[in-house]
């Protein structure tokens, strides 16, 4: 379907100088939202402003960056009130309240309203797309045609989701110059969107800047409220009693995805009421549900990610590595430890009453916690790299984790199939965590040729995308790593992917043929490329780069690719959020 022209907005009828824009235009996105004026020019031209992209970009060829949700205006809206987050009892028929029944956007809501919905938070409940985002449609026209845009993007229905897009921009104008919580709240609630949508169509790094100023913006709100400060971290609190905390929790989870694959993030979390003194994880004795366990154990892979982080730059920049690290590492390691205590003595009470969708949770979490256990056990390693030897034994169980999820998700799918004849959608997308990040992990720091093997093998095997990231692509990603790490040294053996390791004669891959230091870059959209890069460590302060361009295209993540079919089917179960 060819996607409608957008007209042209606001454009001036002088050789006034504008602030306004996009971002090829002018600047990359504003990092807060009271810099909103503040711009330097990319290029000396003038934008013509028309939506979602500029026309002079697209007429040049060039790439346009877009506008984000940070460009000024001149009208602001009444506020908006929202009281404590809760659940909706009865679906509310947007598309009537709003006037956009029997149109063609409709379908779109209709669409976000019965799948999407269900599908971005994964398997856990979400107050941010189960309530909040339904009460912010009937209150502020941006988020619901942002909402539709999302619906139809996930639809499959380009045109209608062009014209939403443009729609919620043009609502979204009147909140941008107003720094009142109100304003924020609903910039917020339609960025999270606006970075679902981007990371849905393949705009992997708009999305990802919505995440970061969405971030920023969150620690600045809990600045104004007293619960942390502008260098603090950001609080997560256990029960969610406001929009703030649910914003907070919807921007955490997705940061925590992003992070995983090396999207740099220097944002500190912590369930807490609010910002502890330094790091401290204070975890319960047991869990009330998965959800909690599931906030905690996101505490706990953020500061695991960052503490790597943190030895990362010391490693780059030859410096010793303080007490204070050493300090932090070990009260990680003994927070994973009590996790998994509390979460063992909770199961009788987790397990009581399970759905369908519940029974997954057990098993993924595992999945999470193990991986958190080595990268917090290495997170200070320096350069190296032969000590996650030691660590096959968690690799294993690590893999034998995921594989019993797939179980359950099969069993699950075949029993569903049976009931009701599912049918998967056109696109197989989550905002949520899911298996890639662990399999991905396992594959470029397990060096055991059998698991990695395995790893790469249920990587295949997954038909969707978690935010940017398909199980084909990373798989892609994770064979051409294996393959500069191992060169020719199994090529006349018969390695089999396994849950179980090899014969311990196998030759061990050495410590100067591993990357110590891993990095992906992703394209501006779909259809570039995406960039590897791999950096062996040779001593005396000196690396060697190994680099790889690797295609990215979104058929990476429609289910109508050609994988087995009953795979691809029982991944669609869960992701979909079929209960």
């Amino acid at each position: 379907m060819e996607a409608p022209k957008v007209p042209r907005t606001n454009k001036p009828q002088n050789r006034r100088k504008v602030k306004t824009g996009c971002l090829t235009c002018n600047s990359a996105i504003l990092s807060q939202f009271v810099q909103l004026t503040d711009r330097k020019r990319k290029r000396r031209v003038k934008c013509d402003e028309a939506r979602p992209s500029c026309e002079r970009c697209v007429s040049t060829g060039r790439v346009c960056d877009g506008y984000g949700i940070w460009d000024s205006v001149s009208k602001a809206p009444g506020k908006l009130k929202y009281q404590r987050v809760s659940a909706l009892s009865d679906t509310i028929v947007l598309s009537q309240a709003q006037g956009v029944s029997g149109k063609p956007c409709s379908i779109g809501f209709e669409y976000f309203r019965k799948y999407t919905v269900n599908k971005l938070p994964g398997v856990f409940e979400s107050g941010f797309w189960n309530s909040l985002v339904f009460q912010a449609c009937v209150e502020d026209p941006a988020v619901l045609h942002a909402a539709t845009a999302l619906g139809a993007a996930h639809k499959n229905e380009e045109a209608i989701s062009l014209v939403e897009y443009n729609q919620a921009i043009q609502h979204l104008r009147r909140h941008l110059n107003r720094l009142d919580n109100d304003a924020l709240r609903v910039s917020l609630i339609t960025c999270m969107i606006f970075a679902c949508l981007e990371l849905l169509r393949g705009g992997f790094k708009t999305g990802h800047a919505h995440l970061s100023n969405g971030m920023q913006l969150l620690r600045e709100i809990q600045t104004r409220q007293g619960i942390t400060s502008l260098d603090g971290p950001i609080v997560l609190r256990t029960h969610p009693q406001s929009v703030e905390d649910a914003l907070v929790e919807v921007f955490s989870r997705l940061n925590i995805q992003a992070m995983l694959f090396g999207q740099v993030s220097n944002h500190h979390i912590f369930v807490s009421e609010r910002a502890p003194d330094g790091p401290k994880y204070n975890i319960p004795s047991n869990f009330q549900s998965h959800t909690e366990a599931r906030k905690y154990l996101d505490s706990l892979i953020n500061g695991v990610y960052n503490l790597t982080q943190q030895g990362r730059n010391i490693l780059h920049s030859q410096k010793q590595v303080s007490d204070q690290l050493y300090r932090w590492k070990e009260e990680l390691d003994i927070a994973l430890i009590r996790w998994l205590q509390a979460f063992n003595s909770s199961q009788k009470g987790l397990l009581a009453n399970l759905t369908p969708r519940k029974m997954y949770r057990t098993p993924l979490l595992r999945l999470y916690h193990t991986m958190a256990t080595i990268m917090a056990a290495t997170s200070l390693r320096g350069t190296d790299e032969m000590i996650f030897d030691s660590y096959n034994p968690n690799f294993e169980a690590l893999l034998r984790q995921a594989t019993e999820l797939w179980d359950v998700m099969h069993n699950a799918y075949l029993a569903f199939k049976k009931l009701t004849g599912y049918v998967m959608p056109a696109i197989c997308f989550t905002a949520d965590m899911g298996f890639i990040p662990p399999l991905y992990y396992t594959v470029i720091k397990c060096r055991q040729p059998n698991l990695r093997r395995m790893a790469i093998k249920i990587l295949m095997s997954a038909p969707h995308r978690e935010g940017a990231w398909s199980g084909p692509l990373v798989a892609r990603m994770a064979r051409h790593i294996m393959a500069r790490e191992e060169e020719d040294m199994y090529k006349d053996l018969d390695i089999m992917p396994t849950c179980q390791p090899g014969h311990s004669e196998l030759p061990v891959v050495p410590h100067s043929s591993r990357f110590s230091d891993i990095k992906v870059s992703l394209p501006e959209r779909a259809g570039g490329k995406a960039i590897l890069f791999c950096n062996r460590y040779l001593g005396r302060g000196e690396w060697i780069a190994d680099n790889q361009e690797f295609d990215v295209s979104l058929e990476d993540s429609v289910s109508s690719r050609i994988w087995d079919s009953d795979a691809t089917a029982y991944f669609a179960r869960l992701w979909n959020g079929q209960n």
